[in-house]
């Protein structure tokens, strides 16, 4: 997967995007309320789960953003799925 830090976007490492991160809460990872998946925790203050990235492949992101465009995701800068890119993608 691709992550752009400048735009939020998440994308395939095909360029297509699975979806551009904008919580407005920005809470912290050990803030979150843990469930029985390790790769998944509950917002409180707006009731959705947030996924972790690093644990799934972007093609369980993608339909999963198909299933619930809504969905929370979390990102992690240093995780060993993930590529920084800085320039636009596209699909």
């Amino acid at each position: 997967m691709k992550f752009n830090p400048n735009t939020q976007q998440l994308f395939t490492d095909g360029g297509v995007l699975i979806k551009r991160l904008q919580c407005p809460f920005r809470l912290d990872w050990s803030k979150l309320r843990p469930r029985d998946d390790p790769a998944a925790r509950s917002c409180e203050i707006c009731q959705h789960v947030v996924t972790d990235t690093a644990y799934h492949s972007e093609e369980y992101l993608l339909t999963l953003m198909q299933e619930n465009p809504h969905a929370c995701l979390k990102v992690d800068l240093s995780q060993p799925n993930l590529t920084l890119t800085f320039r636009h993608e596209s699909n």
